[in-house]
This record gives structure tokens, sequence and C-alpha cells, in this order.
């Protein structure tokens, strides 16, 4: 896949009343993208689109980001050229540069009521769909409680733009945005396994967007170290997993967009481990239900299928320990096909956020098509259109500064008064993990782990007894999590 080779400088600035779009004459610099404080999870967990009411006052800042997000995706085609519409002039943007030049004098917005219009032209609809995804959720970054920068991709919009704005290369989707009222920032969980076979996945994670995006990159070499079930979990619902959001039809939103929210990849994304094939399903049995939710894998071959897989392609990574295949069940509509473009762009981002590499083999030719499906058995109607491959990285990490980094615990109760303590933790690096519980004295009580594990996120459980398997008195623990030099605790108070 390309990259642009455009800057990837991060402003660490607040955004508060901004300067618009001036009236351009000939070339104007965008400034550089800004830092803001959300993680990629918790924008992908409050995503939604507003498909109207648009006020057109936005900063120049926001449109800055978002072409700088959309510019930062991987793409598969010959070319890809991005077009913006104000209330002023149709413009150019070349990512290497940060700069726009007018392509069209005038006003050719689609929507009158829209600050920026902003369109891809690809070859390939997946390579819009990542680039759109991306545009999306670094419009939503400026969001606050309240936010107030809205978008929507729009059909109608695309169509507009290919009939007035003279583009060099048909446009694949316009991205519209404007100001309205909106919800702001969701940190609701409501990805729960109905029969538990998946933990709950973290909507709040710790790097933010920008900074993630910034070192996005792609990586094929892998390990074969077999990833935790916490960070399938993780995987599976950047996806597609489900949010907080109904949409107007009154069914449940998803991490990613869709026309008319007709969520075309549900029950079409299998998982392919060392242990066999499943089915991710984000709805309740039988499936179908899009106003229903869930966070389940339903099973459907043994063994290991891997290597019959790999054998499909050669361009598939071949010590991958996990494979995610993304199927549709129509490649010639933009509807499925930017779908699976949403869905990768949202697996690079998450593969990126846990320290293990990511890979996507996309697109695949009609004979791979077809070899893959004959090679995990799929249904005759889908078609599969990627293979996103993850694991722990063998050329290793990319180094971040700060030991909390490499280890941290993202979720553990501060107290607990029946039931056994939970903590889920983010391993960044692979490496023998010590987890022991002390009490304020500094005495040991008890070793709760002591193995190797891979990179991505693992949960442990202290059922609240010692050493000897007896219950610990009433009082404060001291839960000690160790990988190489670096220490991270978590404090809990046991009152059962």
């Amino acid at each position: 896949m390309r990259w642009s080779a455009g800057s990837v400088l991060l402003l660490l600035l607040t955004i508060g009343s901004a300067a618009q779009l001036p009236v351009l004459t000939r070339t104007e610099s965008l400034p550089a993208p800004v830092v803001h404080a959300h993680s990629f999870e918790l924008l992908a967990n409050s995503r939604y689109s507003v498909h109207s009411g648009f006020d057109g006052t936005l900063p120049v800042q926001v449109l800055a980001n978002v072409l700088w997000a959309m510019s930062r995706v991987p793409y598969s085609g010959a070319y890809r050229e991005f077009y913006v519409a104000t209330a002023d002039n149709v413009y150019r943007y070349d990512p290497d540069t940060r700069t726009l030049s007018i392509h069209l004098a005038g006003d050719h917005r689609y929507n009158s009521g829209s600050a920026y219009e902003i369109g891809v032209a690809t070859p390939r609809h997946e390579d819009a769909g990542m680039s759109i995804q991306a545009g999306l959720l670094a419009a939503i970054a400026f969001w606050t409680d309240t936010g107030e920068v809205v978008c929507c991709p729009m059909k109608w919009a695309t169509d507009y733009a290919n009939s007035n704005w003279q583009p060099a290369h048909p446009i694949l989707m316009v991205n519209v945005l404007g100001r309205a009222p909106a919800r702001g920032v969701d940190s609701t969980l409501v990805a729960i396994s109905s029969d538990s076979s998946l933990p709950a996945p973290l909507v709040n994670g710790i790097d933010t967007f920008e900074i993630l995006l910034a070192e996005l990159a792609p990586d094929s070499q892998f390990t074969g170290i077999p990833p935790s079930l916490e960070t399938v979990s993780q995987l599976l619902w950047a996806a597609y997993g489900v949010t907080p959001h109904r949409t107007s039809n009154n069914r449940q939103g998803l991490t990613v967009p869709s026309a008319i929210a007709g969520y075309f990849l549900t029950g079409k994304i299998y998982l392919v481990t060392g242990d066999g094939v499943s089915r991710y399903w984000n709805r309740l049995p039988p499936g179908n239900n899009l106003a229903t939710r869930d966070h389940r894998l339903e099973p459907l071959l043994s063994g290991d299928w891997r290597p019959a897989l790999r054998s499909a392609s050669n361009r598939i990574p071949s010590t991958a320990p996990l494979y995610l295949i993304i199927c549709v069940d129509d490649t010639s509509t933009y509807r499925t096909m930017q779908e699976a473009g949403f869905a990768v762009f949202n697996l690079l981002m998450q593969t990126r956020a846990l320290g293990i590499n990511g890979y996507a083999t996309m697109p695949l030719t009609l004979t791979e098509r077809s070899a893959v499906r004959n090679a995990l058995m799929l249904p005759a109607n889908e078609f599969p259109v990627a293979v996103f491959a993850a694991g722990e990285a063998a050329t290793g990490i990319r180094e971040r500064s700060g030991g909390e980094n490499v280890l941290r615990i993202v979720r553990a109760q501060p107290a607990v008064r029946r039931g056994s303590l939970r903590i889920e933790y983010l391993l960044r690096r692979a490496g023998l993990v010590r987890a022991e519980v002390f009490d304020l004295a500094g005495r040991p009580v008890k070793v709760l782990l002591e193995q190797q594990q891979s990179a991505g996120y693992h949960s442990l459980v202290w059922d609240g007894t010692d050493s000897h398997h007896q219950p610990v008195r009433r009082g404060t623990y001291l839960i000690t999590l160790t990988t190489g030099n670096v220490t991270v605790r978590h404090k809990v108070t046991w009152s059962r």
C-alpha cells in the first residue's frame, strides 16, 4: 500500500476561536494538525453522523486536521486526490505541502449550510473508505462534552460533486462538515457479550487519536505468539463493534458509519487463529436484528486453518497468529466496499494502540477471493475483500518514552465487597509479567501471575485469598504488576 509523504508535525494546542478559511487568490498553507485529548477508542465509541441542520462556520484548524488525517491513511490505487468545497471556491489539497490551491472558482457546495465538503477521488472504494473514516474521527476529535463539529459522508453530495466540481478523476465519497448541536464524546460501554465468549472491550484508550495516526505504519512481520482473548475482543470491537448511538431508524450504531444504517458487514467478519475459525457477531442471536447489540464469537471450524488461508495468496503474511477476514455480499457497490475500508482503518489504528503489528492484504483479486473463501469454507454468497493480519511485532515495538507506556493498568475496581477483583492491563512489549498482592505493611500476600505474555490487552483475577488459599482480612491491599524494570500498582479495599 502507498503512503503520503506529507508532514506529520503535530502541535499541542488548545482549540478556541480560530480563523476561518480566507478567500484564496492562489495557494494557501494550512496549519499543522493539532493534538486533542481523545483516544481513538473513545472517538470510535462516540462516532455518529449528523445529516442536516448545519451552520457553515468552522475554524480552518478543523479542515487542516481532517485533511491531514485523510491523507495519512495508506492506499493501494494509482492515485488519490482530495477536493474541498467551501462557500468561496473548490480547492485541491496537496498533502505533501499541506496547501490548498483553487481548482474551481465559486460556491459549489451541495449543502448551502456546510462549512466544508471534502471529496476523495481514488480508483478503489476500500481506499476511499479508509480516508473517510480517518476524516470522520479527526473531525469529532474537536468535540467536548457537547461537541459542535459534525459531519456525514453523503452519496448525494458525492453525485453532486462529480457533476459540478470538475474533478480530474471520479470522486467516490464526500464528507460534509458543519456546525450543529451534538451529544459529545461518550464513554458508555454497550458491547457486552451475551454468551461470555468475549470480554468487554476498552472504549477509552491511552494514546490520543492524532498521535496514533502520526505513527501509523503497517508492518507484516510477526512473531506468531498467540494474542490474548482480551486483544482479540478489542480488535473485533474496533472493526465493527456496537456503540451507544441509536440511529434515526432505531438501529444500534457501530464504530463505523454505514449507508442508511444498513450495516452490510453484519455476520461477515471472521476470526482465524490456531484454534479455529469463528464468526463475529455484534447483534443478538440469530444476528439479523440490527436494533440489538452483542459482542460474541460463533465457532465454525475447529483446528488450525491458518496454513490453508495463507496458501490462498502469497501476499498474506505467513507468520501472523491471527487473521480477520472481512467479507461482503456485493463487491460492486460503494456501500459494502467503503464499509470494509472503514473497518480496516479502525483495525490499523487499534493494532497501533495495542503496540502490535497490523497489516491489511487489500484489495484481493477475484482469484484470491475465491481461494480465501474455499480455504475457510465460507458461504458461497460471501466475497472476502480484505485479510487483516495482527500479532506481536517480529522487529520489536516502536519505542515510546516513559515506562508507563510499556505496562499500564486500564481497568480495575477500587473496592471489592463481593466476588473477585479483575484487573485489566495493556502490555505493549512481550515479556515476563509478574503480578503480586501485598498488604500495606509491604508483606507479600500472594503471587497471582508469573508468565510470558504477548503484547496487547490482558486480565487477571484475585479471589481475595492468600498464598495458603485462606480469605484475607478486610483492609487495603496493593497489587503490583512488573515487566522488566517497569512496575505499576493498583490499590484496592477488600471489605467483604
